[in-house]
């Protein structure tokens, strides 16, 4: 794989910054570091400068063939089960590494919806099992490349790694300063105006509630909630959730939807009266089209805001909302965020470069 071009410097540089500055690991703590055929390479990293650091590393391993191997032949169930050790491990645990897996991403997505619930069937136990004890971990994107997904997103793998390993070493002090003013802005604001020189001019409503921030640390209080054992690298969004009748206006995107299998480009929308009247794409409107029509209530009314604040990032698969500047504008679901739209569908778009307004105030976005 073009990862493979990486030197056991810069990924010991990665994975020294993470321990250090992400997760704020300490002498003593037990560490487990998730690794299959794509990403030990890193987890090998992890290990060692975890041992550096003082603490004691654990790295399970899951092999690609052998997991499919699994699949073809109908073992969805054994590999879903929730393993006991795997789970007192768990309990035993300070921060764990996560590392997207398996890594044909491609080939997963299109076996059948109900055989990939049974091969994750213990996910919702993993999280509470996380929950319960105080776990504290990170979800690293360095572990999505992958030549299959590199193909269907029509990237350069290397570009792609290249990008995630500056943006994963973002200093999380950094990103925290440049949010800290937007959030109080999107927090306390009413309206909300949107404008670039592409034709985007369009208004939202805020709910005066409180951003969700990614800076790139764990937060103690955040970690109590299900499933929030594990925060993204890179790091750098803000969430809001926006008024659900207040959108007027047109939104025109300059960056790439990236699906989990697939993209979209070249997206508008327009609202009135708080309703999405009309969605196009230049190229994979048939993605947003299809996950529309079964949307159910609030698939065509305002769910989230995001703000973007990686500086390393620039239309980066799966990352698109969090380069500096990006203003996500999504339909459907926001009741995660604190919201009230609770359609099962999320939609969205990317204005990267755009201006904004907050109750009339200009705020600044790329700074």
């Amino acid at each position: 794989m073009p990862s493979d071009s990486l030197t056991p410097d810069d990924r010991a540089r990665v994975a020294k910054s993470v321990l250090k500055n992400n997760l704020q690991l300490k002498a003593g703590e037990q560490v487990v570091i998730e690794a299959w055929t794509h990403t030990l390479p890193w987890a090998v990293a992890f290990a060692r400068e975890a041992r550096r650091m003082g603490a004691s590393p654990l790295v399970p391993y899951e092999d690609e063939a052998a997991f499919w191997d699994s699949v073809d032949a109908g073992e969805e169930r054994v590999l879903g089960k929730a393993a006991a050790h795997e789970w007192a491990a768990l309990g035993k645990t300070d921060v764990y590494i996560h590392m997207w897996g398996p890594g044909d991403r491609v080939r997963l997505r299109a076996l059948p919806a109900a055989r990939r619930d049974r091969l994750f069937a213990f996910n919702n136990g993993w999280y509470e099992a996380a929950r319960k004890a105080g776990v504290r971990g990170a979800r690293l994107e360095l572990g999505r490349p992958y030549p299959t997904l590199a193909k269907a997103y029509d990237v350069d793998e290397q570009v792609w790694v290249d990008q995630l390993v500056k943006s994963t070493l973002e200093d999380p002090r950094a990103i925290a300063r440049r949010g800290a003013p937007i959030a109080k802005a999107l927090t306390q604001g009413k309206k909300l105006r949107i404008r670039d020189d592409r034709g985007s001019d369009l208004t939202l409503g805020l709910l005066r509630k409180p951003a969700k921030s990614e800076y790139g640390r764990s937060d103690p209080a955040e970690r109590k909630k299900p499933f929030s054992s594990l925060f993204y690298l890179p790091a750098g969004s803000l969430r809001v959730p926006l008024d659900m009748g207040v959108a007027d206006g047109t939104l025109v995107g300059n960056r790439t939807n990236y699906y989990e299998d697939g993209v979209a480009s070249g997206g508008t929308f327009h609202f009135e009266k708080g309703k999405l009247t009309e969605a196009t794409f230049e190229h994979g409107g048939d993605r947003f089209d299809a996950d529309f029509k079964t949307g159910g209530k609030g698939r065509d009314r305002p769910g989230q805001l995001g703000i973007g604040l990686n500086s390393a990032l620039h239309d980066t698969p799966q990352m698109e909302d969090r380069e500096l500047g990006a203003v996500m504008v999504s339909v459907g679901q926001s009741s995660f965020y604190g919201g009230p739209n609770k359609s099962p569908f999320f939609g969205w778009l990317i204005s990267a470069g755009a201006t904004l307004e907050v109750d009339g105030k200009p705020l600044p976005l790329g700074t």
